[in-house]
């Protein structure tokens, strides 16, 4: 497949993160993540892609709004409603 203009940037591979939907219960802000039920330990926000109810968060180092990681932790500002679909990845290499 041809491109115009510069080809792509090579923005490396995302993993498909375990689903922590099945935790949402309305009150938790915080959730483990793993993938293939290894820990994971992203770097920074900006490292993941976050759906709840197919709506896209946004990473937040501040706390306030969206989200952020802490550890192999995901904390969200505000607690996911239960029965909230999610969706999230990871990107392996930075």
């Amino acid at each position: 497949m041809s491109y115009i203009g510069n080809s792509p940037a090579n923005i490396g591979n995302y993993q498909i993160v375990d689903d922590i939907s099945s935790t949402f219960n309305g009150v938790l802000t915080s959730f483990a993540l793993t993938a293939a039920t290894q820990t994971i330990n992203p770097a920074k926000s900006g490292q993941l892609l976050v759906s709840i109810n197919g709506v896209l968060q946004e990473p937040d180092d501040t706390g306030t709004e969206g989200f952020l990681v802490s550890g192999s932790n995901i904390v969200f500002s505000s607690a996911p409603a239960t029965g909230s679909p999610s969706g999230v990845y990871s990107k392996d290499r930075m």
